[in-house]
């Protein structure tokens, strides 16, 4: 890409010898490090957060560093520097409502950070800090205020007045050293785990020479905060918070990239840099708006300049958090500066595409330093062609219902997620609790559940629930409200499967009781010989056994174990409406998880058989349901000595199916991601059978040509025999690998990643999964798709199967191809009427709309539209032939009863229609009077045309059906419409067939009559 130069503006105002870009700025704080002090560079993490539910996006730049601190895994480097990408809209250090109003707050920033893992600590990292600041930056000590911890008696800790020495030591005056408390000057990841005190660096941006000491930390626009740099040296206990000292020590740094770019730039604000300067460039180009003037409040007319700051600030966020797999749909905080963006866009500057046009500008700006930018820029821009698409829609359907609502009342106008789909039925909701529940307006707080219902039900944002209470003149529960939502994380866990009420009490028993959690890493042990997968029996012991979800441990355990023979034991345990589970102490079996069904198997104790008919991990604890029954095998495993002991062996043909299928979930998964620009995975289901994979692709229509494509993509990765490479990594190591597939929003763990990576010439397939897989793609045999279908836009989904069942799949689909082509073949006039071919055609309709989940042996989706398509063209013939027999019989049957010396036809059908209408009939005799009447299902039917040259005043098809209506008594309305003189048809319904018999027999002699006296009649007199 062509890079933007530094603009017209920003030149004006520096010399060519003192004017630093932003990249040269970022470059010289990472050569610093690297090259002056033996740094090793780790490239910024993506924004979104992998390992925590806290907050919507990476906010710090320790954030990747949060598995070191905590002590699960070594760090890459005992030195390292890094410029991270940070985003801040919600939570604690939410900036979103202060941007574009003030000069300096965004919603994407940059940190710019050192870290030393065990290496130096407090001295060094405070004078590598001012050397770069005075030295390459040529920032003056004089500016410079410093501000450290000033202790906490509460907590016991002293003032760091080790910190303060060292600033001493370094030339800064005892005057710009000051102390600051808690809040301030001190670090904690959380309510618990590592922390220390930190040190602080501000600067005087106006460069007084003055004291200027007072304005530190009270928000003086004057004196910022620069860079922070945190002495991990304690350890936040649990329980009682207490503070004990770590053996090891660590220093934590960040500097706020746009504040230093601001300063050494030498202006005002932020948005004067070259990091937004393009930005406000390609918007004046692109519209006809006017010059960006950098004017604030009063002073900036129609808000021009505001909205400027608001766009160009929100594109930044909105690319890099696209870029970096964010989908709005999972992340209503990236959706709604998305519509914001959009609605400035078009609302403001008047054009709808002006934010497409500005991700290329921040590619130019940031592409540099984050080259994922540019390679990920395509997946931004469909997404957000998607998101202004579904955004326009929804402005013309709930827009307009809330416009309608805030115009009665005018309060809600301040509501930022006005277009959310669940937004007016949640109001209404919200008015209608409140209503029941007069009290909580008395309390002036709004109870956590009923925010969590407006979550839950409406699927409504905390932030869009607290400004609907804010109008209520009411403020949220928070603390309850995230109760609510712990409270459904454990249901939504534990209701998958379990629905008995004890299940959560039994779980906390355990945990009180110091039970160990499940050890289920034996499942990932499997080998492949002798051309299939060996599973080892497992030797266990039963810790826990749950009847009816009611917790048995230790002696009453032991008791039901070794008494089973007793006839009270017997009974509890081999009633089948009793519920069962059992707790192992480990286990071989795949629990349900990553869209893997469980393992079924056997446990067998020494009286007794446990037959496992799923397994689930909840809390750490793999509880196997499923039924006890005798062991009548004496002495069948006398190796089992203890009263717990047990051996598991699990079911290998359902586990090697489950196997194939979630590898070949994978390759679907890269295929789709091969074929379109941008595919986000939904759900997935790993059965036996069948695998079932939902995603979007954000608009784009999935063809049957697509389909064919992904079938040969997998399938030829399967001739291939590629290896299927089974990885486990923590979450430092993750983040540097490339290309990676993740679940949007699906939260990791620190350690024991499991990377699934399979690597072909084409496609490639690199994801993480906690499942269990092939070890090369020759196992699969077959790759069939079975079904397709979406609902809506961003809901689609393929149903596939692999192995013999693929292959069974593909022989019945050609089968019942071959037998539709030879019924094509097979049609005449005769066998048309032969129940045989109807038959055979019914059965072939019924093949086709068999369930593809409940079906013995499916149909592949690819043939079976074939099949439907050539069935339609069989039924087509049918149909045709069947129209032209019809055809035929009537003729005869009418012909039949037309009399010799009658110029007309009155005649009672006897030959019930089946394909052809009473009006279709009439018409095959164009160039005669005729009158039809028929009768089926207690309906009498009456047509009639008159054709031209027969046409009178008192000879038409109205006048004629007229008689008809006076036999059955019914008035009749005269039409002088030209079209209803020529053709006329009626019905009269509720007629039994002897009442019915009567009617037409005396209807068609009338008829008869009346048409005999001014047709032939006349026609007689006429001639004489």
């Amino acid at each position: 890409m062509n890079k933007i130069s530094v603009p017209k503006l920003l030149r004006s105002h520096c010399t060519k010898t003192t004017y630093k870009s932003a990249n040269t700025i970022r470059k010289e704080f990472l050569d610093y490090f690297t090259k002056e002090l033996q740094h090793d560079i780790i490239h910024s993490s993506p924004v979104s957060l992998l390992n925590d539910h806290s907050t919507a996006f990476v906010n710090a730049g320790m954030n990747q560093f949060k598995g070191v601190f905590l002590g699960y895994y070594d760090p890459p480097s005992t030195k390292v520097v890094n410029s991270q990408k940070c985003i801040r809209v919600g939570g604690k250090h939410s900036d979103l409502n202060i941007v574009g109003s003030d000069s300096y707050h965004h919603t994407f920033f940059e940190m710019l950070g050192n870290w030393s893992f065990g290496d130096y600590f407090k001295k060094e990292s405070c004078r590598y800090a001012l050397d770069l600041l005075t030295g390459p930056y040529n920032i003056k000590k004089e500016f410079l205020y410093i501000t450290y911890f000033g202790g906490c008696e509460e907590l016991g800790l002293q003032p760091d007045i080790e910190c303060k020495d060292i600033w001493l030591s370094l030339g800064i005056p005892e005057n710009r050293i000051l102390p600051f408390g808690m809040q301030d000057n001190f670090w904690e990841m959380g309510l618990s785990g590592p922390c220390g005190p930190c040190t602080e660096i501000h600067v005087d941006i106006t460069k007084q020479l003055g004291d200027q000491s007072s304005k530190v930390n009270t928000g003086h626009p004057d004196i910022i905060e620069l860079w922070n740099i945190v002495f991990i040296q304690y350890n936040r206990l649990t329980g009682n918070h207490a503070i004990q000292p770590l053996s090891k020590h660590h220093i934590d740094t960040g500097m706020g990239f746009e504040r230093l770019v601001t300063l050494l730039q030498g202006k005002k604000s932020s948005y004067d840099t070259d990091l937004f300067q393009p930005l406000f460039e390609t918007i004046r180009r692109n519209t006809n708006a006017p010059e960006y003037k950098g004017t604030f409040g009063t002073c900036d007319i129609n808000d021009i300049d505001y909205s400027y700051r608001i766009l160009a600030d929100h594109a930044r966020m909105i690319t890099v958090a696209l870029c970096d797999g964010i989908i709005p749909e999972k992340n209503q905080k990236l959706r709604r500066i998305l519509r914001k963006g959009i609605d400035v866009s078009e609302n403001t500057f008047k054009k709808r595409d002006l934010l497409f046009d500005l991700t290329y500008t921040v590619v130019d700006i940031l592409g540099d330093a984050y080259p994922e930018l540019e390679n990920n820029l395509k997946q931004a821009h469909k997404i957000i062609e998607f998101e202004e698409n579904l955004y326009e829609k929804l402005c013309k359907t709930y827009g307009k219902e809330w416009k309608k609502i805030v115009a009665t009342r005018p309060e809600l106008a301040s509501v930022t997620s006005c277009m959310a789909s669940g937004l007016v039925n949640g109001y209404k909701d919200l008015q209608s609790m409140l209503k029941q529940n007069k009290t909580v307006y008395a309390s002036g707080i709004l109870p956590g559940y009923m925010a969590f219902k407006l979550f839950d039900t409406h699927g409504l944002n905390i932030e869009t629930i607290i400004e609907l209470a804010t109008v209520e003149s009411l403020q949220v529960d928070k603390e309850d409200f995230e109760k609510e939502m712990n409270k459904a994380r454990l249901k939504s866990k534990i209701g998958i499967i379990k629905t008995n009420q004890n299940i959560e009490k039994s779980l906390t028993l355990l945990t009180e009781n110091d039970i160990p959690q499940t050890d289920d890493s034996f499942k990932y042990i499997y080998e492949y010989k002798n051309d299939n997968y060996e599973f080892p029996k497992l030797r266990s012991k039963v810790i826990g056994l749950f009847i009816n979800g009611n917790l048995i441990l230790g002696e009453e355990l032991k008791a039901i174990l070794m008494n089973f023979d007793n006839k009270k034991d017997t009974d509890i345990l081999l009633n089948d409406k009793n519920e069962i589970d059992i707790i192992l102490n480990k286990t071989m079996c795949y629990s349900f998880q990553g869209g893997q069904k469980s393992d079924i198997g056997s446990i067998y104790l020494k009286n007794v058989i446990f037959q496992i008919s799923k397994a689930e991990k909840i809390n750490g604890y793999v509880i196997h349901s499923g039924k006890f029954v005798k062991n009548n095998l004496a002495d069948a495993y006398s190796e089992l000595e203890d009263w717990n002991d047990c051996i598991i062996f699990i079911d290998t043909h359902v586990r090697t199916s489950h196997m194939r299928n979630h590898t070949a979930t994978h390759l679907l998964n890269a295929a789709l991601k091969f074929i379109f620009p941008v595919v986000y995975q939904r759900n997935s289901l790993v059965s036996e059978n069948i695998l079932k994979f939902q995603f979007s692709s954000f608009g784009d229509e999935i063809t049957l040509t697509h389909i064919a494509k992904i079938e040969q993509l997998i399938n030829d990765v399967i001739k291939t025999n590629a290896l299927v490479d089974n990885r486990i990594l923590n979450l430092l190591q993750l983040l540097a690998e490339n290309n990676v597939t993740m679940v949007p929003g699906e939260i990791y763990p620190h350690t024991d990643i499991r990377v699934i990576d399979i690597n072909t010439n084409e496609l490639k397939s690199k994801e993480l999964c906690c499942g269990t897989h092939v070890k090369n793609t020759g196992f699969l045999e077959q790759f069939c798709v079975l079904n397709y279908s979406s609902k809506g836009a961003l809901n689609c989904t393929i149903h596939a199967t692999t192995g013999p069942l693929a292959k069974a799949a593909i022989l019945a689909g050609k089968q019942l191809l071959e037998k539709i082509e030879k019924l094509e073949n097979y049609i005449t006039t005769e066998n048309i009427k032969n129940d045989e071919l109807n038959l055979q055609i019914k059965e072939i309709q019924q093949k086709l709309h068999e369930n593809t989940e409940s079906a013995d042996i499916p149909l592949p989706y690819l043939i079976k539209e074939e099949c439907n398509a050539k069935l339609q063209n069989l039924l087509e013939i049918v149909m045709k032939q069947k129209i032209a027999n019809e055809r035929t019989s009537i003729i005869t049957e009418v012909k039949d009863s037309m009399k010799s010396y009658n110029s007309f036809i009155v005649h009672n059908l006897q030959h019930t229609l089946k394909h052809l209408s009473l009006q279709d009939v009439i018409f095959l005799f164009p160039n005669v009077p005729i009158l039809l009447i028929s009768y089926n299902k207690n309906i009498i039917k009456v047509s009639c045309s008159v054709p031209q040259e027969f046409l009178s005043d008192k000879f038409n098809a109205q006048t004629w059906i007229k008689v008809i209506f006076q036999v059955f008594n019914q008035e009749f309305n005269l039409n002088k419409n030209k079209n209803s003189l020529m053709t006329c048809h009626t019905k009269f319904k509720n007629m039994s067939e002897e009442h019915a018999k009567k009617l037409i027999e005396t209807a068609a002699i009338e008829a008869t009559e009346y048409a005999f006296i001014l047709i032939d009649k006349k026609m007689i007199t006429e001639k004489n």
